[in-house]
């Protein structure tokens, strides 16, 4: 019995140990960085979509597997879809799917149908204690 008692104080001290290795604080993780594989026009850091949507690819180079943190949809939060037993690596909304593959996020956008009007989608993702805000605006004549 007194030989359990010491293994596991021994293991609780290991654990303890490698808990705290490695521990950054709050803010200082890197910025994500992504290349816009489609070269999607940008203006004023907003993704302009064409009229006719189609599927747009971002590369994060310097982390491995972000997932989706909020979506906001024509300015209406659907966290509240969000929910903790879906896979926060996909989800598809009325007229768009986000997801993340790897370290991919890839955003497909349906067409703007002619009784739609102008929407936005506003996507947050994170990689733990970073996050990244992309927002697509799809507009008529675009």
């Amino acid at each position: 019995m007194r030989h359990l008692f010491r293994i596991s104080i021994l293991l609780i001290i290991v654990l303890m140990a490698f808990s705290s290795c490695g521990d950054e604080p709050d803010g200082s993780w890197a910025p994500m960085k992504w290349i816009n594989i489609d070269n999607l026009t940008k203006v004023d850091n907003v993704y302009v979509i064409p009229e006719g949507g189609g599927t747009f690819t971002f590369e994060c180079t310097n982390y491995k597997f972000p997932w989706i943190s909020s979506i906001m949809e024509n300015g209406v939060d659907e966290n509240s879809l969000l929910e903790i037993d879906i896979d926060f690596r996909k989800f598809r909304g009325n007229w768009f799917e986000v997801q993340c593959i790897n370290a991919d996020l890839v955003v497909t956008i349906d067409p703007l149908e002619a009784d739609c009007h102008d929407r936005s989608l506003t996507v947050v993702v994170t990689a733990g204690d970073i996050f990244d805000t992309f927002v697509f605006q799809q507009q008529k004549g675009q």
